[in-house]
């Protein structure tokens, strides 16, 4: 979800108190983004326990090394890069990923009505009918949408964690949305979006 300049102010102070060893700004920060690096890492693992643990170990590294950010930007894509370094080394131990590395994986987006809060128009089939469309997009093309529409990342970050320049990352963007509009009819990219909450 994309941060207003006040938010950004907010989320500074945040830091700013947990870098002085604020155990409530830890806890508010881990109240803001844990839910939403779930939501990420599930489409990475489809494992839950192995999640979980990564997320797990993600906190407790912040708490205890707390690292050098310096700006909310910096927090949000500090946070979504090193789970995924964790949750890929986490596979490859595990020898689910042997030989893989960071720029391969299966990134599935997954949506269900009712985990999604989805008013009752949009049922299941259509919720199948945009996962199919979206199926056609590669991994990487995917890993891209669900970045751009839910975190509060911005081209350049999104880029440094998908190997790609920020102008490539926004015009990947631009390319698939044409892809969608040109290819489904208009239902699947007003449910592309709603599904993104953009």
């Amino acid at each position: 979800m994309a941060k207003d300049a006040r938010n950004k102010e907010y989320w500074q102070l945040v830091l700013l108190k947990f870098k002085t060893g604020d155990r409530n700004s830890f806890e508010e920060i881990y109240n803001e983004f844990s839910d939403q690096l779930f939501a990420y890492g599930a489409k990475i693992t489809t494992d839950r326990e192995l999640l979980k643990d990564c997320i797990q170990d993600l906190f407790i590294d912040l708490y205890k090394y707390n690292p050098s950010i310096k700006n909310p930007e910096l927090l949000e894509f500090y946070l979504y890069k090193s789970l995924k370094r964790l949750i890929i080394k986490k596979l490859q131990k595990d020898k689910r990923m042997v030989g893989i590395g960071q720029e391969y994986y299966s990134f599935d987006l997954i949506f269900s009505s009712e985990a999604n809060g989805f008013p009752d128009e949009f049922q299941n089939e259509q919720l199948e009918m945009l996962q199919k469309v979206l199926k056609t997009l590669d991994d990487k093309k995917r890993e891209l949408l669900f970045l751009k529409f839910t975190s509060g990342l911005n081209y350049s970050e999104i880029g440094d964690l998908l190997n790609l320049k920020p102008d490539t990352v926004k015009k990947q963007v631009q390319r698939i949305i044409q892809y969608l509009r040109s290819n489904f009819e208009p239902k699947i990219l007003e449910l592309f979006f709603v599904c993104y909450k953009a």
